[in-house]
């Protein structure tokens, strides 16, 4: 949510043909997981007994949706807030964190060094008494350990990975709409050369479709014009594991990738919108925004407040730049 307006996205072919005369050409681009890993970011969840310290009572929600917008008027104070005992995770300042932040062992056909995973899950997404049967968010932020408040230049290119284990579609909270997002807090450049914080990352959709068929898309925020928009045309109900990336180029633009399973991501996994009269490759400076730096990387969870959300869990998060 962070403005969360893609519950039910519609994206026309003429504005599909518009982005795709201004979207940065992908061939040039690297896929993500090029270049050296940065070990002070991201986590593997492999530290025996890896815990995180919820300091509940939780931060409510300073959002709500009451029929007219989003607006800001809950207060902003809980500390001390949600932390993991690595200090790689946080919960972050305007959302809480999701109520079930737990090391598990991984599920089958994971990554084959990788013994444990983490299980990520929320229901009390708002605010007590005043959010409950609306839909909510809650984030959990990766900050790079020992220098959360130095941002990471872009220099000739970031990207960063995952793996998400997605269950079985009929276990998904049966809500049409966005459930996870893969994200990143960033600073970009506007066309006006002022730095400007915004928040793009991949969302995972789920809907049913007339005869109650259960699917997933991706969708990305944003597209130049700042409008969330479908990376693809495909649905997709294959579930387990998948590993989803964005690589930060060198241009300023973003481009987003997803792939089943667990292998490295190639250029051939890169998002492509085919519209039958061309396709639209998934890269672009969202808000019409040139990315400079990442501040963090962060998972969000979406949910009707009050109820569960779909049960995820996450594994090897990294960062890499190109050398």
């Amino acid at each position: 949510m962070t403005n969360h307006k893609n519950a039910r996205l519609r994206l026309s072919l003429a504005s599909l043909l518009a982005v795709l005369a201004i979207s940065a050409p992908a061939a040039a681009n690297l896929p993500p997981g090029t270049g050296v890993r940065l070990d002070d970011y991201g986590d593997t969840f492999e530290e025996p007994g890896w815990t995180y310290n919820y300091n509940s009572p939780k931060l409510q929600n300073q959002y709500h949706n009451p029929g007219s917008g989003w607006v800001n008027n809950i207060p902003n104070r809980n500390n001390p807030l949600g932390v993991s005992a690595n200090g790689r995770w946080r919960e972050g300042t305007v959302r809480g964190h999701p109520d079930i932040v737990s090391q598990i062992r991984r599920p089958r056909n994971g990554l084959r060094n990788s013994r444990y995973a983490l299980q990520l899950q929320t229901r009390n997404s708002g605010a007590v008494g005043l959010t409950e049967g609306t839909l909510q968010q809650d984030d959990l932020l990766n900050y790079g350990t020992g220098n959360s408040s130095v941002n990471r230049p872009l220099g000739k290119g970031l990207s960063v990975t995952t793996r998400i284990y997605l269950p079985k579609l009929k276990e998904w909270e049966q809500r049409d709409g966005s459930h996870i997002g893969f994200r990143v807090g960033a600073t970009g450049r506007n066309a006006k050369g002022k730095s400007v914080d915004y928040w793009p990352g991949i969302w995972i959709s789920f809907h049913q479709d007339s005869k109650g068929k259960p699917s997933f898309r991706f969708s990305i925020r944003a597209n130049n014009a700042g409008e969330d928009t479908w990376a693809t045309e495909k649905t997709y109900t294959r579930v387990g594991w998948w590993t989803l990336g964005m690589s930060f180029n060198a241009d300023g633009s973003i481009s987003y990738y997803a792939s089943p399973g667990v292998d490295d991501l190639t250029p051939e996994d890169l998002l492509v919108f085919d519209t039958g009269s061309g396709t639209v490759p998934a890269t672009y400076k969202p808000y019409g925004l040139e990315f400079i730096d990442l501040d963090y990387i962060f998972f969000s969870l979406a949910n009707i407040d009050g109820q569960w959300s779909t049960k995820f869990i996450i594994d090897d998060l990294s960062l890499y730049a190109v050398q």
